[in-house]
């Protein structure tokens, strides 16, 4: 790999770093219990180093899957640690010769991983450098043991991801039309192998992208299809321009059977749809005033008609909130992750929780000087938070992962 990985330690909340080296060969018993609540580290060797996705591993720690630079190129990175953030293994890259992104990670039945993204590549028709949708499937280890990619001669990258029922999975991001440069949404269903069986293209005249996307099933708990949300520049409900929250629903060979729009004037992006426990779904996105520009987070439950909003939430404050990714915890409330834009040079990490209504518990930031950002969050075993992101300061950054306790304090 390029160099050897270090683990940097945060002190006191501040971005001047005091960098001290964590041994995976220190004894366990040396450390507190207490240290496994509450922590900050950094990985990386400050090139410019992003954290995108963080599982917590039932009983072993945490995986983050992110993207890692050289003067040349990026590789897709997974990085495994155990509860106290330490690394347990030396982290694995993927990729080729020319740049590849992770932007999303399932953990799969057997205890390994699915990473989807992007990867660069030369066109079979000129040699030109292109963007394929690129999936990864390791072992518990990491280790890789396959991999695919889904384009053609033009620009494809992949956003969202999920296992579907049938052992497989199904695959959302967005195709470019290599005349015009409009992007519209792709759609990749594979067997077990990532063998494709169907593609699909939805989408309009002007840029149309999926981000994340969710198997559907009957109430008797048969597969019906998918439904997926991003965005879209093409579609409108009547007083709605520019780009909103598109959600959409499909059939299982992946044909659209209806859409719905979610905003307003403003720019509005649909950034993450998962199940409700209790039937429906719940949509985050992204929105902003049409008046002052400022983004505040979007949060919405939705009934089985996804038309029919059962409540919707603008969260934020006069400070931009761009939103990334949402848990629900085990007592039904929300737990939000993304960016707070303070100013153009100084973003910080928020952690956000709401009740089961959508009204705010608490919300939080992390960081200080520089460019914070946070890109995923997940429920750690003691009742905490773990949130991945980075930590920018000039023109170099590291993959950061932070964990809190329950109240989202440090």
């Amino acid at each position: 790999m390029h160099g050897s990985y270090q683990t940097r330690v945060f002190l006191t909340g501040l971005f001047f770093i005091a960098v001290l080296l964590i041994s995976n060969s220190c004894r366990r018993e040396t450390i507190s219990p207490s240290q496994a609540d509450s922590f900050i580290k950094f990985y990386s060797l400050f090139n410019k180093d992003e954290g995108f996705v963080v599982k917590t591993l039932a009983g072993r720690g945490y995986v983050v899957a992110g993207t890692t630079y050289t003067e040349a190129s990026s590789n897709i990175i997974l990085i495994m640690t155990d509860e106290y953030g330490r690394e347990t293994g030396t982290p694995k890259l993927f990729g080729g010769e020319h740049d590849d992104r992770a932007n999303s990670m399932v953990i799969l039945s057997d205890g390994g991983f699915a990473i989807l993204g992007s990867t660069t590549l030369e066109s079979e028709e000129d040699e030109s450098l292109i963007t394929d949708m690129y999936l990864v499937r390791t072992d518990r280890q990491g280790n890789e043991l396959w991999s695919r990619n889904y384009g053609g001669n033009s620009n494809e990258a992949g956003y969202g991801l999920a296992q579907t029922s049938d052992g497989g999975f199904i695959l959302i991001g967005s195709t470019e039309n290599p005349l015009t440069g409009v992007k519209n949404v792709y759609l990749v269903k594979t067997d077990t192998a990532g063998e494709v069986l169907w593609t699909r293209t939805h989408g309009g005249l002007n840029d149309d992208v999926g981000l994340s996307i969710t198997e559907r099933f009957t109430d008797e708990g048969i597969p019906e299809g998918y439904t997926y949300t991003g965005y879209t520049r093409s579609y409108f409900q009547p007083g709605q321009s520019n780009s909103n929250i598109f959600v959409v629903e499909t059939n299982p060979s992946g044909i659209a059977t209806f859409f719905y729009t979610y905003g307003s004037t403003g720019n509005d992006f649909g950034e993450s749809l998962i199940p409700h426990p209790e039937g429906g779904l719940v949509l985050l996105g992204t929105t902003s005033n049409p008046s002052s520009g400022v983004k505040n987070v979007f949060l919405a439950r939705i009934d089985d008609n996804i038309s029919n909003p059962l409540w919707t939430r603008s969260l934020g404050s006069t400070d931009n909130h761009v939103a990334a990714c949402i848990k629900i915890t085990g007592d039904g409330n929300y737990i939000i992750t993304g960016t707070l834009e303070i100013t153009s040079d100084n973003h910080v990490i928020f952690l956000m929780k709401t009740d089961p209504n959508g009204n705010i518990i608490f919300n939080k930031t992390f960081g200080g000087s520089g460019q914070q950002r946070g890109q995923a969050v997940d429920l750690a075993d003691d009742g905490g938070y773990i949130i991945t992101g980075s930590n920018k300061s000039g023109n170099n950054s590291m993959i950061t992962l932070i964990k809190t306790n329950p109240d989202g304090e440090l």
